[in-house]
């Protein structure tokens, strides 16, 4: 069974309906049993990072996931704002801490680029090149790499280590993390879940991966 967390901050019934056509049992909750009790989470996330994390913690959720993810070496993935939440702190609107579950900082798209003609937020469709990692080549398809997804976001996640990092799209002079991983923790920066076929096959593929 695989769990994706409601907490009043995500895109879920696209999430419900890839996994459904893939006929993977899954639940949408908030019920912190049913949460320990998955498999694999889906940590969805849309909108500012401050009002996710204290929606997290308004649910008594931050403790139960971080139960899943370090204590009991379950599988998680978490999908654009529920990617950069993951990391240690973000500076949106301020300073705000993460979940620390992948060292690293969330950081405006246009601070980081020389580009004064950027546009933010990044929405459009995009390559991903997958990073040349032997260490996490479970996560690297070779047949998707190049393939484009569907960005929408402000604000990038960047790993303090490279080891983190497997994929990345370049937007005007920024390259961003596209896709990082941390043991059995897995971001994605775009939606697979509206990316068609391709986002699709990354998602299950991502799954299985995480499930063996």
């Amino acid at each position: 069974m695989i769990v994706i967390i409601d907490y009043g901050c995500g895109n879920l019934l696209s999430l419900k309906r890839a996994l459904d056509e893939f006929k993977i049992p899954n639940e949408v909750s908030k019920d912190k049993t049913k949460i320990l009790n998955a498999e694999l989470l889906i940590l969805p996330g849309v909108g500012a990072f401050e009002n996710a994390m204290n929606l997290l913690k308004k649910n008594d959720l931050i403790s139960t996931i971080l139960e899943f993810t370090t204590k009991r070496k379950k599988p998680l993935i978490g999908i654009c704002l529920g990617m950069q939440i993951l990391f240690t702190k973000s500076f949106e609107m301020g300073e705000h801490n993460g979940l620390n579950l992948i060292d690293g900082t969330v950081e405006k798209i246009n601070k980081i680029s020389k580009n004064k003609d950027i546009k933010v937020p990044h929405i459009s469709w995009n390559e991903i090149i997958f990073e040349k990692n032997t260490n996490l080549k479970t996560t690297l398809i070779e047949d998707l790499n190049g393939r484009s997804f569907y960005f929408v976001h402000s604000y990038m996640a960047i790993p303090e280590k490279n080891i983190n990092l497997i994929a990345r799209c370049k937007y005007f002079d920024v390259e961003v993390p596209a896709i990082v991983q941390k043991d059995k923790v897995v971001g994605f920066q775009f939606h697979p879940e509206k990316s068609g076929k391709n986002g699709l096959k990354l998602l299950k593929k991502t799954i299985d991966n995480l499930l063996k």
